[in-house]
C-alpha cells in the first residue's frame, strides 16, 4: 500500500498566531493631543515614520512580546505610529532641547521611536533597534501599583 501524502492542514493549525501590530494610529492633531495626555500615566512609545514608508513593521513581534511579558501593560505602555509630514512640528516640541530633531522630513525611510512620559520625550531610539527599544521600555515605564 502507497503511504498517503502528509496533510499540511494541521500544520497550519499549530502554528502561533503571527504578531499584530499593537501600535495606535495617531489621526489627527487632536487624536495626537488626546494620546499625549495619556503620557501622564502612561509610557508612550512613538513610532515616527514617513508617511510613504508606514510603520515599522519589523518590531511588531517585539511590540507584541513586550506588551505579553510586561505585568498590567495595557495600563502602563501604549504604542504609537505618527506620520512626520502630519506631526513633525508635535513630535520636534516633545523633544527635550538639547535632543533636537533637526529636519523631520530628512529621516528618510529610517524609524524614529520617541519614548514619553508626562507630554516629554525621556528617550529616543533610531533605527529597527531591538534591544535598545527594550531597555528604554524598561527604564522608562511607570511601576506596576496594585489596587487595593
Amino acid at each position: 500500500a502507497r503511504p498517503s501524502p502528509p496533510n499540511h492542514s494541521n500544520t497550519q493549525q499549530n502554528m502561533p498566531p503571527a504578531a499584530t501590530n499593537p501600535s495606535v494610529v495617531i489621526t489627527d492633531d487632536d487624536h495626537f493631543d488626546s494620546c499625549l495626555a495619556k503620557s501622564n500615566d502612561l509610557l508612550l512609545l512613538i513610532d515616527v515614520h514617513q508617511d510613504w514608508s508606514g510603520p515599522c513593521e519589523t518590531l511588531t513581534p517585539t511590540f507584541s512580546r513586550l506588551m505579553m511579558d510586561t505585568e498590567k501593560a495595557d495600563s502602563r505602555l501604549l504604542f504609537l505610529s505618527a506620520e512626520i509630514p502630519k506631526f513633525a512640528a508635535k513630535v520636534q516640541e516633545l523633544a527635550s532641547d538639547d535632543a533636537k530633531l533637526g529636519d523631520m522630513s530628512e529621516k528618510g525611510c529610517l524609524p524614529l521611536f520617541l519614548a514619553v512620559r508626562f507630554g516629554k520625550a525621556v528617550g529616543m531610539v533610531e533605527g529597527a533597534n531591538a534591544p535598545a527599544l527594550v531597555a528604554l521600555v524598561k527604564e522608562q515605564i511607570p511601576n506596576f501599583v496594585e489596587e487595593e
